[in-house]
């Protein structure tokens, strides 16, 4: 199945959701924030601990469903004597239900400001390599 990559999470956090099956993220990086704008509720999504660049064939993750999420933009402006400064960043939060685990069979990077599509297959688990 063809799905967006969510990466550079931590091993711990796609643990809990394994154990737990639904969990609540909070996403910070442009290229996870950027993969929210096709995506929608009840849409599947794979989480890796990797790095967009460390994506390879063979990596295993989960796939989870999409809950619920919102994209937000939250502006802090900085003021000293002489000088004032706004910066603007943008996260997403999801809540992610688990449905399975899976392994990575191709990647297709489209652009620098394109979500990471994967080609992924269900595994019921990862043998090592």
């Amino acid at each position: 199945m063809r799905l967006v990559a969510l990466t550079g999470l931590s091993r711990d956090a796609l643990n809990e959701l394994s154990r737990r099956r639904v969990r609540t993220f909070e996403f910070h990086s442009a290229n996870n924030v950027l993969a929210f704008s096709e995506l929608s509720a009840g849409d599947r999504v794979f989480l890796v601990d990797a790095s967009p660049s460390d994506l390879a064939p063979g990596l295993c993750g989960c796939i989870a469903t999409i809950k619920a999420f919102d994209t937000r933009m939250q502006h802090v402006f900085f003021s000293s004597p002489g000088q004032s400064e706004e910066v603007e960043s943008m996260s997403a939060r999801a809540q992610l239900s688990f449905y399975s685990l899976g392994k990575i069979k191709s990647i297709e990077r489209v652009g620098l400001y394109e979500p990471i599509h994967v080609e992924v297959i269900e595994v019921t688990y990862c043998e090592a390599r």
